[in-house]
């Protein structure tokens, strides 16, 4: 049975991704094709390319010590993305959707059209940054004569380009809503908003998914809370160990 995996956006909280990943594995559950919104077409580009599990959470880890993002002198954003290019150029040489190992697609927000886009095949990082742009944070990403910004802003589950692909998708969402949120200034009131709008769209994709898989215990995590993956990653794959206990995916693989 073929088996695709969603990932969802989610900032750091995207490593959460690489421990349901392992937990998967783990049980003997691969997959045939992965789609990705921003962290989460990070996490299954490099997924997707070779890299183990346990090499992608050092290399995220690596990140603390690796300065990669610029300030950026326009009205558009506060940050740009090419430091972020030059660090994913490190390990994607190849630049292509070609040379990855399983096929991948990655959702990202096309600014002028308003539509979500989807990308697989052609240049892999130019979409992976244009997928990954979080608005304001990031200058919007120039990519085939197009402004994007982050995929998650439209579609923070990119389900259906796995529909067809598929006999059974699994979701991971990495973004599960804090329900006792307190904001402290307007930056947190923008931020709470942004997730808020971001995880509805996710949830509205939740009826698409033969499996959701929402590690809970994520809530209290901040978008750039890089010194804190070890944990993330822990709690994705413990959360995942404990979904597989109680769900029939295992069983239904095995049929």
């Amino acid at each position: 049975m073929k088996v695709g995996l969603a990932l969802s956006g989610g900032g750091i909280r995207g490593v959460a991704h690489l421990g349901v990943i392992k937990a998967l594995e783990e049980n003997g559950i691969g997959f045939s094709v992965i789609s990705g919104t921003s962290a989460g077409s990070i996490a299954g580009a490099l997924y997707c390319a070779g890299f183990s599990v346990d090499r992608i959470l050092e290399i995220v880890l690596d990140i603390r010590t690796t300065r990669f993002i610029q300030l950026a002198l326009s009205w558009k954003g506060v940050l740009k993305m090419d430091a972020i290019r030059k660090f994913l150029g490190q390990y994607l040489p190849d630049d292509s959707f070609d040379s990855l190992e399983i096929p991948l697609v990655i959702a990202a927000t096309n600014i002028g059209s308003g539509r979500t886009e989807y990308f697989s095949d052609g240049p892999l990082i130019p979409a992976i940054c244009a997928s990954s742009c979080i608005p304001v944070l990031f200058d919007p990403v120039s990519f085939n004569g197009e402004l994007y910004i982050d995929g998650g802003i439209l579609n923070n589950l990119p389900v259906e380009p796995l529909e067809d692909k598929c006999d059974i998708i699994i979701a991971s969402h990495s973004n599960p809503v804090d329900k006792n949120s307190d904001p402290k200034n307007a930056r947190d009131v923008m931020e709470r908003a942004l997730m808020l709008a971001i995880t509805c769209n996710a949830y509205s994709r939740k009826p698409l998914c033969d499996y959701f898989i929402e590690p809970w215990g994520l809530e209290s995590f901040k978008v750039l809370d890089i010194n804190k993956a070890s944990r993330i990653f822990q709690i994705g794959y413990d959360e995942t160990l404990r979904f597989l206990e109680r769900s029939d995916l295992k069983e239904k693989l095995a049929l």
